[in-house]
């Protein structure tokens, strides 16, 4: 080659040199490094989450996928987290030594951590919601909600008195109202739960463990609030009294065309502490599930037909599309006092005037989930869910109730 291109001494020696020199070794590196995006990215694409598409970017799907293929284990993933945290073993043998790099990385280390708790209880809080939502939610459409900023009694205030504008005479000065109060209280509590994925779980390598187990713990609060929420609506035998006037009895209160405008005129003809009329219009009809069909057929059909022996047949359906229906298996429950299959409810629109509030703590409606290494006495991961609110009827004039039968 040096003849054929004509090299001269000097280019001769350069090009000797530079063959001469040994080659430096291969590195091999892998060809994504583990970062906490790309660990929890590769626990939800393997748990199949609906939605992982839109909780991270192409490229962190991407990598998550050629990273790890065919899907990450949960001991994979903790020992991903303990090798980012200075642990040095190669299996999960000492799985001790693993849960603690892990969980607890040493001082020391001088590693990039990986914070696990971190990735696994964002993991735990995608399913967690799944969980809480899975349950029913009629609550959340008859209630008022409010925002507390800690767990002491707080009051709210409604307005009442001679509030309605006077004449005013031509140069006369208006006129001085009085305002009276009606006050109301609500407070929020915590519910909560602990469970633990345990070391068998770790040592069958199921990730599924770290969805079922969240899963569980956002179940386990829907079915708290439901149970706080009407355990409260239903025990209101002193809130929904004839004194109250939204209380109506007898065999002509069955959910009916006939029912329903006898609790439609008693709901309109509530008056506020002047002896007026409160100028609110009812929204919701609240039934058991055994009156939900008659109450679609009240809010859809343009009429309903009576073959009764009483001859009576085509009816037009004067309540068409007026009142929303709301269904709760919970108010014909027989383990709830005051339940009933046949009582149902005509309520106001709970932005107007709420018969029932739900208070959450600093506005958190959704359950909250922390994830640790457990207990020295205890080999796995525990994950506690707990949720903070608070449930108290409020005004009595937001609602009728009607006992459906004599």
């Amino acid at each position: 080659k040096a003849i054929r291109e004509g090299w001269d001494a000097t280019r001769c020696e350069l090009e000797v040199l530079r063959a001469s020199r040994p080659k430096a070794p291969a590195i091999h590196a892998p060809e994504h490094t583990a970062t906490p995006q790309i660990l929890e990215a590769a626990c939800l694409l393997t748990a199949r989450l609906d939605g992982v598409e839109q909780a991270f970017d192409d490229q962190t799907l991407e990598a998550a996928t050629k990273r790890f293929r065919g899907g990450i284990g949960l001991q994979e993933l903790l020992l991903e987290a303990a090798w980012a945290n200075g642990y040095t073993g190669r299996n999960f043998r000492d799985s001790r030594q693993v849960l603690r790099h892990a969980f607890n990385p040493p001082i020391e280390a001088g590693f990039s951590a990986i914070d696990i708790g971190g990735i696994l209880s964002n993991v735990a809080n995608k399913f967690l919601l799944e969980g809480f939502f899975s349950v029913e939610r009629a609550w959340r459409s008859v209630t008022a909600v409010r925002n507390v900023s800690d767990f002491k009694t707080v009051t709210s205030y409604r307005l009442v008195g001679k509030d309605q504008y006077e004449l005013v005479a031509p140069g006369g000065e208006l006129k001085h109202g009085t305002l009276g109060e009606e006050s109301y209280t609500n407070k929020a509590d915590t519910y909560g739960l602990m469970l633990s994925i345990d070391r068998r779980d770790i040592i069958n390598d199921d990730l599924g463990a770290i969805t079922a187990v969240p899963r569980k713990l956002g179940r386990g609060s829907g079915l708290k609030i439901n149970d706080v929420f009407w355990t409260t609506f239903l025990n209101s035998a002193a809130f929904f009294t004839a004194g109250n006037n939204n209380y109506i009895t007898g065999a002509d209160t069955a959910l009916s065309i006939d029912g329903l405008t006898k609790a439609e005129v008693t709901f309109m003809d509530q008056v506020d502490g002047d002896g007026k009329p409160i100028g609110v219009m009812p929204a919701v009809l609240l039934v058991p599930t055994a009156l939900s069909a008659i109450g679609t057929q009240l809010f859809k059909s343009v009429e309903l037909r009576d073959t009764t022996a009483s001859t009576k047949y085509p009816v037009s359906n004067p309540h068409q599309g007026k009142f929303r229906v709301e269904v709760s298996r919970y108010l014909g429950n027989t383990v709830y006092a005051g339940s009933s299959t046949k009582a149902w409810y005509l309520l106001a629109d709970p932005g107007d005037l709420p018969v029932i509030e739900v208070a959450f703590l600093n506005g958190q409606e959704s359950p909250t989930i922390e994830t640790a290494e457990a207990d020295f006495n205890k080999l796995g991961v525990q994950m506690r869910g707990y949720h903070d609110f608070g449930v108290a009827l409020q005004d009595p004039r937001g609602g009728v109730k009607s006992k459906g039968e004599a």
